[in-house]
């Protein structure tokens, strides 16, 4: 288990940003800096020493289901909890990983996350974590949306013992764990409107007709993916009816940025810390989310849409 961990994350230089545009249009203004006079309540928060907590959440009225019955008559969703140190309060950020992973395969992101001043909630999901014991079966997807919902309804729950902000949350999903998070911020029927930004890295097409929301997306996949198609995350911009920040990775795979090690990493890490210091956390040079991500090429691009 991690402890007392401290880490500091890696900064980019600012060399690109993109202009907003109507729906669609896109434009990228390159050397240009984001607009002076916008600023967020606070600066960011970067560094912070990192603990981590194990949580044994069961939702005892949902099932697991299976092909042919029931798997488990209630949903156990042990759950790591990384907290960054200080006395907060700190917004919740629940983290939802991939397909036959676990919250342990994603540790290093979830603590530089923590380290910028996020409690960040990683439950395994009984369906898509080997270490749960059951088939893994990635048709229930949309059940794992209710996970993330009986996640944050536990853990505000307890808001002032974890040092959370009451009703501030965001949910970051890689791969299987980013289709989870698009359903949990924008799909229909499984929306939370709790839920106030969203980051998915490498997924698949929400499926049927997002629902509008005002809380913005910030989308990441490489353009080397091997395991997702890189069209699905230009499906995704397209599709969602909410402000978008589209993040290409150029020449990545498909695990090893957020796993770490890469020179994709620090891109990674320090937009999505970007994103939610100005979607969620009020914190850092600008108020908007769309203006918030820039990136260095030739290690990526942005696009973004209202």
């Amino acid at each position: 288990m991690l402890a007392g961990a401290a880490l500091v994350l890696a900064t980019v230089a600012a060399v690109a940003v993109v202009a907003r545009t109507a729906p669609g249009h896109p434009t990228e203004r390159v050397g240009a800096a984001s607009q002076p006079g916008s600023r967020a309540a606070h600066p960011p928060l970067r560094g912070l020493p990192v603990t981590s907590t194990s949580l044994d959440l069961v939702d005892a009225d949902r099932t697991v289901p299976g092909d042919i019955g029931t798997l488990a008559s209630q949903r156990n969703l042990p759950t790591v909890l990384w907290s960054p140190s200080g006395s907060g309060p700190f917004p919740l950020v629940v983290f939802v990983h991939g397909y036959a992973k676990g919250p342990a395969d994603y540790a290093r992101f979830a603590m530089a996350l923590a380290s910028s001043g996020y409690v960040v909630a990683a439950p395994s999901f009984p369906l898509e974590d080997p270490a749960q014991g059951f088939p893994l079966d990635r048709s229930h997807l949309a059940d794992e949306s209710g996970d993330v919902s009986f996640v944050v309804t536990s853990l505000e729950q307890q808001a002032g013992p974890l040092h959370l902000v009451p009703g501030v949350v965001a949910v970051v999903g890689h791969s299987d764990g980013a289709d989870v998070a698009l359903l949990a911020g924008y799909g229909p029927g499984t929306a939370d409107r709790r839920i106030g930004a969203v980051v998915a890295d490498a997924p698949d097409p929400v499926p049927g007709e997002p629902v509008a929301s005002a809380a913005p997306l910030l989308l990441v996949q490489g353009t080397a993916d091997s395991v997702v198609p890189y069209t699905s995350s230009a499906t995704v911009y397209a599709q969602v009816r909410a402000p978008v920040v589209y993040l290409s990775l150029t020449g990545a795979d498909h695990l090893a940025p957020i796993a770490g090690g890469t020179p994709w990493t620090p891109v990674l890490d320090d937009a999505v810390a970007r994103f939610l210091d100005a979607a969620v956390a009020h914190r850092g040079p600008v108020a908007d989310p769309l203006d918030a991500v820039v990136a260095g090429p030739p290690l990526a691009t942005v696009q973004t849409r209202t």
